[in-house]
């Protein structure tokens, strides 16, 4: 007669259950933070939208191409100011474009200061137009990085007056380029234009719910316009702009203020997102803040 088996102890069996379960929990919980740790890379990434399309260069925009420090190379249009003695070192606006296309798509924004005495260098990032490929998936980390090595290349050419070098930057490119200046005081004004105040609080007013989770903290506006110090803000911001709210440009300004930093505010009620300097009264706050703060001819 075959042996009956002995049934394993009702404790025991409580025991392996308890086991089981945690088991299943800690697998559920890894799977979990996994899923969290991919996705948040992913939507790292996502952010950004480079263009690699060929573009032509336009008659009186020179070429230029400067060294990253984790060595790429990157290309950028710098225009001279019109109506600048030969030789004399101009006041210099470097603009942080956008997120997608390239600098041949983000050109408009700033070209209107050329002709009332400022020289502009707008550049494209890693990955976009006519610069390197990012050797890694893009992150804000190295877009700042690349906004670091156009002001070390502004700062080696003779027609830029080192002394007076302004930032202006567009939507993402407003917190690059706020996140450059807040290290670097050779920068002696900002301009943010329909600026985020926050990467995570954009990402959760596009994700509800999720934004937060996805996108991990650092480099905000807000922390950076607080590290300005003596150095004054301009905020620009279109009152109907549905890809980056209105409300932002009252969050950074209110940081600033809370900082200490002078600060102001011009909004528009005809503009949006990428329409911003089509209004006139737009252009000549930003001509009037960088005359003011670096100097240049009067009209």
């Amino acid at each position: 007669m075959a042996e009956k088996r002995q049934r394993a102890p009702a404790w025991a069996l409580r025991d392996w259950r308890r086991r089981s379960v945690r088991t299943v929990i800690t697998l559920a919980l890894l799977a979990v933070i996994l899923t969290v740790v991919g996705a948040t890379r992913f939507v790292e990434r996502v952010f950004f939208f480079p263009s690699r399309a060929p573009f032509p260069t336009p008659a009186g925009i020179e070429d230029v191409r400067f060294e990253t420090p984790d060595g790429l190379t990157l290309h950028g249009w710098f225009a001279p100011a019109r109506g600048v003695a030969p030789g004399e070192r101009a006041p210099t606006v470097l603009h942080v474009h956008g997120n997608a296309g390239n600098v041949s798509t983000h050109w408009w924004f700033s070209e209107f200061l050329i002709d009332e005495g400022f020289n502009v260098l707008c550049f494209d990032y890693r990955s976009y137009g006519r610069s390197d490929r990012a050797t890694r998936g893009m992150r804000r980390e190295d877009v700042i990085t690349d906004a670091h090595a156009a002001l070390e290349y502004l700062r080696t050419r003779e027609d830029v007056d080192a002394d007076r070098i302004g930032i202006y930057g567009v939507s993402l490119g407003a917190s690059v380029a706020l996140a450059m200046a807040a290290d670097r005081e050779e920068v002696r004004a900002a301009v943010a234009g329909a600026g985020f105040s926050g990467w995570r609080r954009i990402a959760n007013e596009k994700l509800p719910g999720l934004g937060w989770l996805l996108i991990r903290p650092g480099a905000d506006a807000t922390d950076s316009v607080a590290r300005l110090g003596e150095r004054p803000l301009l905020i620009v911001h279109g009152t109907t702009d549905a890809i980056v709210p209105f409300r932002h440009a009252e969050v950074i300004a209110g940081a600033a203020r809370d900082a200490g930093v002078r600060v102001e505010v011009v909004s528009s009620n005809i503009v949006g997102h990428n329409d911003l300097v089509d209004d006139r009264a737009v252009r000549d706050a930003i001509t009037g803040f960088f005359r003011r703060e670096l100097g240049a001819r009067a009209e």
